[in-house]
């Protein structure tokens, strides 16, 4: 049978046309500025308002569309996030820029195809970004998935910068991107630097990076709001791709939670961030001359943070969420004082896209091609199933087929590569992705494993195992055997939340939980063969290089040593062992070797989805 999946064969691109910047050179900047010798001003300098518009995390969402579950989603997508924009330039037509804080071309199998499968056709976050004319974007952490070669297309096809300022050569230390931008904005120069997480260095396969370090972000911007104001900025702008590194132990929806003294301990929780991977608080409070910072990274709606500066200003701080479900408003009111402009005031909320947010329609007509083609290429069936494979809650309360067959897809990808491993882990990552009984899909598999993540196989030990399962844990809250939720979501942690993407399943290994005790100490058994795990013993482990890179806040992980890394994505070898394995049934894939204790599955499936097959290890 012909394989339907990408075959990662990328060119070579040759972009630097005459005049233009090279991925690894940075423009439009000096490291070596002079101050800008001003002339004495004449004309209206009468007060007024500057706004600024904000995308971030949109990962590929231009329609209102999942291509992973095949339906409308009618709160999300840049097309209607357009709308958004248009009305509010309309607002103030003279005096409004917008930006964008990164992870913008991976995401969704619209990214997915238009990087691997077919790169030739300009991207259509390009296509679509052009018609809204950005002001700049920051680059994303995921702007780097694809290599090189993909990310300076994109930067050659787009008609504003991407900035990095902490993006630098390893060579020497120079700027491998556009630091910064000056514009003019109501008579009013505006400079706006741009940042990266760090963690692009953990995350990241070296081979995407090759020739580039990322510096710490705090302290590069120490350096480079200097610049900008000497260069004759007087609003001073951070997009950064990363957000703030505590959450609010209250409902992050209710925008009062966002406005609690962030020194305050009980009003918030750390977010267990690698270090210096979310700085965007920090840059607020320590580097003087800041007015706002457009953040991203954390995919959360963060209407408005006010942050003191240690020069004695206030700082605002937003962020729109993900995949354009918001636009984030800012609203400065800049006056003449001094000689100098300056913002007096600033304000910023954020705008839902929902039902009642209609699709721009230039957008979607320059588009409409690329979601098209889309969605036949992830339509296309490439195997079956003899029963359904259930996902979300019913797959991560007990041992379940779904979380077994990618951990069977990742032993088996690394023992094609000659590394056999002693176990497995992976996440269900959304509760959408599950495989029906019958015909299968490219987009029920990527449905799954919705990340472009790629393999590892590392060499750990049973210490190493330990504290990655107890730290597995924390994705629950301390549960009552005789009061649990009403709900399955009522069993996860709250302060701080954690991602669904936190918890772990594992295979091969035999152990258990009981939910009832503190974090820390919730590990009941660990056994390897029969025999419990001691903390010397050495193990053979495949895993997501996320994880691997100690992403989530597993860095126990990075005590271990890699020893492959794979080049396609771990859906991509789903996808192939789904076509090789057709009419597949979930027995052939489920073992038993992990236990909840309380009996989770029991209180919330067992009476839509009948017993389950690893009951017996309750």
């Amino acid at each position: 049978m012909r394989s339907l999946l990408p075959v990662r064969t990328l060119r070579t691109f040759a972009l630097c046309l005459a005049g233009a910047c090279s991925l690894l050179t940075a423009c439009g900047s000096s490291t070596d500025e002079e101050p800008v010798k001003v002339p004495a001003p004449t004309g209206d300098f009468s007060p007024r308002t500057i706004t600024l518009l904000q995308t971030s995390d949109l990962h590929t969402n231009i329609f209102p569309w999942d291509y992973f579950t095949g339906r409308p989603d009618a709160r999300r997508g840049l097309a209607k996030v357009a709308t958004l924009v248009q009305q509010e330039r309309a607002k103030n037509p003279d005096c409004t820029l917008l930006f964008d804080t990164g992870d913008t071309i991976q995401g969704t199998p619209l990214g997915t195809y238009y990087s691997l499968v077919d790169n030739a056709p300009k991207h259509p976050m390009a296509t679509a970004m052009n018609e809204l004319g950005y002001t700049a974007m920051a680059l994303g952490n995921h702007e780097f998935n694809y290599g090189l070669g993909v990310l300076e297309k994109f930067k050659s096809e787009v008609n504003f910068p991407l900035l990095g300022a902490n993006v630098r050569h390893t060579s020497d230390g120079s700027e491998a991107f556009t630091p910064y931008v000056l514009q003019s904005v109501c008579g009013v120069k505006v400079g706006i630097l741009g940042l990266v997480t760090p963690g692009v260095t953990t995350w990241e396969r070296p081979e995407n990076i090759p020739g580039l370090r990322f510096d710490d972000p705090l302290e590069t911007a120490k350096v480079y709001v200097p610049k900008m104001k000497a260069a004759g900025a007087t609003v001073i702008i951070v997009a950064i791709h990363s957000g703030p590194d505590k959450q609010p132990t209250g409902s992050a929806s209710n925008p009062a939670s966002w406005l609690a003294d962030y020194a305050d301990p009980t009003k918030w929780a750390d977010r267990g961030s690698l270090p210096g991977e979310n700085e965007a608080v920090q840059i607020a409070q320590e580097v003087p001359g800041v007015d706002v910072l457009l953040t991203g990274h954390t995919h959360q709606p963060i209407p408005k943070m006010l942050l003191k500066n240690k020069d004695g200003r206030e700082v605002l701080l937003t962020q729109p969420n993900r995949w354009g479900s918001h636009l984030a408003t800012v609203q400065l009111k800049v006056t003449w004082n001094a000689g100098v402009w300056g913002v007096g005031a600033h304000d910023s909320q954020l705008l839902a896209v929902d039902e009642k947010v209609a699709e721009d329609p230039t957008v979607t007509r320059l588009t409409q091609q690329y979601h098209d083609t889309t969605v036949a290429y992830v339509n296309q069936k490439i195997g079956s199933t003899t029963a359904t494979f259930p996902g979300g809650f019913a797959a991560r309360y007990v041992d379940s087929p779904l979380a077994d067959l990618i951990n069977t897809v990742q032993e088996e990808a690394a023992h094609e590569a000659g590394h056999d491993v002693d176990l497995s882990l992976a996440a269900i990552f959304t509760n959408d992705g599950a495989l029906p009984a019958g015909d299968i899909t490219l987009r029920d598999a990527y449905s799954i494993y919705i990340y472009d993540n790629t393999l590892y196989v590392m060499e750990i030990n049973g210490s190493i195992l330990r504290r990655a399962l107890e730290m597995n844990a924390n994705y629950f809250a301390q549960l009552d055997a005789n009061a649990l939720p009403e709900r399955p979501e009522g069993a996860k942690a709250t302060a701080p939340s954690v991602p669904d993407f936190n918890w772990d399943i594992y295979s091969r290994v035999d152990y258990g939980y009981d939910l009832t005790k503190p974090a820390g100490s919730r590990l009941t058994h660990l056994r390897f063969n029969g025999r419990d795990v001691t903390d010397d013993q050495v193990f053979r482990v495949a895993l997501n290089n996320y994880r691997g890179g100690g992403g989530g806040g597993y860095d126990m992980f990075k005590e271990g040593r890699v020893l492959w890394t794979s080049a396609d994505g771990v859906r991509d070898y789903i996808a192939r062992y789904l076509q090789a394995h057709p009419g597949l049934a979930p027995d052939a894939v489920n073992t038993c070797n992990f236990s909840l204790a309380p009996d989770l599955y029991g209180r919330y499936f067992q009476a839509t989805l009948g017993p389950a097959k690893c009951a017996e290890v309750r």
